[in-house]
C-alpha cells in the first residue's frame, strides 16, 4: 500500500459502473455483485451498516438475497444521502465520516466498507472504528492494485497519473489489505475478483 498527501481528497463517483451499459464493465459488475452476494447470503447477523453507501446499490444487491437485514446507510454529504434514500427506501441514513461513527459500540452485528478505504485519509482510523461499531463481521473490497490501474490505462484512462482514478488516495495490494485488516479482524475469506480483493473478517475478542 501507498498512501498520497493526507491532506488532500476527492470524493464522489466519477463513473457509475452499477449503470453502465458497457458489456465489460456489466460482466466486471455482475461478479462485483455476486461476490458480495455470496459472502453476506449465509452470514449469521441481523443488523448492518454500510460506510460510504453511495446510491445504494449495494444495499440493493444484498436485500435481493438478504430481506431481513435491518439497513443503516451512510455517506458524507447530505447531497448523497438524499440519493440513497430515494433510490433505497425503508433503510435509515446517516451522515458521517467513517473515521468518526456515530453510533456505540457493537451496534451492528456487521459492517460494510465496499471502495472505501482508497478514498479515506486516515484508513487504519476508519478499520479501528468498523471495528468499534461491529459486534461480530465486517465486509471490506478495495480495487486490486495494480491491476485496477493496468485497467484503466489499457482503456486509455487517466494515463498521466499511470492509471489513477481520481480520489484514490491508498493503493490496494491483496497484502496490504490484510495488514490493514489484520490487527482489528481475523480475515475468514478472501476472493480475488478482478479488479477487486473482497474480504470477509470476524472481530477479535480481546
Amino acid at each position: 500500500m501507498s498512501v498520497t498527501d493526507p491532506t488532500t481528497t476527492i470524493t464522489g463517483n466519477y463513473f457509475d459502473k452499477h449503470q453502465s451499459r458497457n458489456p465489460l464493465v456489466r460482466a466486471l459488475v455482475r461478479g462485483y455483485r455476486h461476490t458480495l452476494q455470496d459472502f453476506v447470503a449465509n452470514l449469521p447477523v441481523a443488523t448492518a451498516l454500510e460506510i460510504g453507501s453511495g446510491e445504494g446499490h449495494l444495499i440493493e444487491y444484498i436485500h435481493a438475497v438478504r430481506t431481513d437485514l435491518s439497513w443503516v446507510g451512510s455517506d458524507i454529504t447530505y447531497a448523497m444521502v438524499e440519493v440513497g434514500r430515494r433510490n433505497v427506501p425503508g433503510v435509515s441514513w446517516s451522515i458521517h465520516a467513517g473515521e468518526s461513527l456515530p453510533f456505540r459500540n457493537a451496534s451492528f452485528d456487521v459492517v460494510l466498507a465496499c471502495e472505501v478505504l482508497e478514498h479515506v485519509r486516515q484508513p487504519f482510523q476508519v478499520m479501528r472504528e468498523i471495528c468499534r461499531v461491529s459486534s461480530h463481521y465486517c465486509v471490506v473490497s478495495v480495487p486490486w492494485e495494480p491491476w485496477w490501474r493496468v485497467l484503466n490505462m489499457a482503456r486509455g484512462k487517466y494515463l498521466r497519473d499511470w492509471g489513477n482514478t481520481p480520489g484514490h488516495l491508498n493503493h490496494w495490494s491483496r497484502s496490504g489489505i490484510l495488514r490493514l485488516m489484520e490487527a482489528d479482524f481475523q480475515v475468514k475469506q478472501v476472493r480475488l475478483v478482478i479488479p477487486w480483493v473482497f474480504l470477509v473478517a470476524e472481530k477479535r475478542r480481546s
